[in-house]
């Protein structure tokens, strides 16, 4: 794999875009982005959540908010060309924080469902999301785009605009190659579009339940080794772990972020310790703020034994 190089739109100061990235659908990719754009808006910072699923779950699971009507300006419009107008009619707030931050959403709407076969037939369809979002700088600190569980045109266009990465996992049996296969296929698209490397900010483990089963831990471990790297492979370290949590649940129910919604939860703090990561990439925070965090768990192969069945 080629070497890592600046991000993409270093020269802009914000806002800094992440995409949120997995091509196995389950991992985690929709509450890892409301979450962490929670905990982005409670510190203070300008946020901009881009439901770019065809699915929804963002908008409608996740934040408690309404579909765009597909007879009404909408995103689906706006990347199939069919809306000329500003990206920042189509912006919706959801919440404001005491720091003064805020978190607004792109939301889905059902016409998403279309905008894969019309990108297809259009030219340069990958840029599409860039310009749209390039009419809001200087109105956000941070993008968060939450791609389909898929490489297609769409994410793509979502690996055009952003910065850097963010990717969710699973300790599972075919978590690893997956994760290999997605680091390898982006890499071909960034040398297809002739893009520069995008930041690999780091992966999170989620979706699993605690204690760890043999297998998940095993799994887990070998997430571990993946991060260090090892010349072949970049270093891609595991930034939080968020496992399976009845808040998280409870505050989609409610139409809250998590912060928002139990602040004191374990998985708050996970995925404020997520949010410092992106500041950090953005110059909005100081190294010693990570430094002065716990130590994240670790499992280590040494201390996991597997049975062959569970391998």
């Amino acid at each position: 794999m080629p070497p890592k190089t600046a991000p993409a739109h270093a020269a802009l100061t914000f806002p800094r875009i992440t995409a949120v990235l997995n091509q196995k659908g389950g991992v985690g990719k929709t509450g890892l982005t409301a979450g962490t754009g929670g905990a982005l808006c409670e510190r203070g910072r300008r946020t901009l959540l881009v439901d770019l699923d065809p699915q929804g779950h963002l908008t409608t699971e996740a934040l408690g908010l309404d579909e765009a009507d597909p007879n009404k300006p909408n995103l689906a419009a706006a990347l199939a060309g069919e809306f000329p107008g500003p990206t920042s009619e189509l912006i919706v707030r959801h919440s404001q924080s005491e720091s003064g931050g805020c978190l607004d959403v792109l939301p889905h709407c059902v016409s998403m469902f279309l905008v894969v076969r019309k990108l297809h037939a259009a030219r340069s369809p990958e840029h599409r999301l860039t310009r749209a979002l390039q009419q809001l700088e200087g109105m956000y600190d941070h993008v968060l785009i939450d791609c389909p569980p898929s490489l297609d045109v769409l994410t793509d266009t979502a690996l055009v605009a952003a910065d850097g990465m963010l990717i969710p996992v699973q300790p599972s049996n075919t978590s690893l190659r997956a994760l290999r296969l997605l680091i390898e296929q982006v890499a071909v698209i960034e040398d297809e579009l002739e893009l520069p490397r995008r930041e690999l900010h780091g992966m999170v483990p989620g979706v699993y339940r605690r204690p760890l089963s043999g297998i998940a831990r095993y799994k887990m471990a070998e997430l571990e080794e993946y991060g260090v790297g090892d010349g072949d492979v970049p270093p891609l370290p595991i930034l939080a772990h968020l496992p399976l949590a009845a808040a998280v649940e409870e505050a989609w129910l409610s139409g809250q972020t998590l912060t928002d919604y139990q602040p004191s939860a374990p998985i708050a703090d996970a995925y404020r310790r997520i949010a410092l990561h992106l500041d950090l990439a953005a110059g909005l925070a100081r190294s010693d703020e990570l430094a002065a965090l716990p130590p994240l768990e670790t499992v280590t192969p040494e201390t996991v034994t597997v049975g062959a069945g569970e391998r």
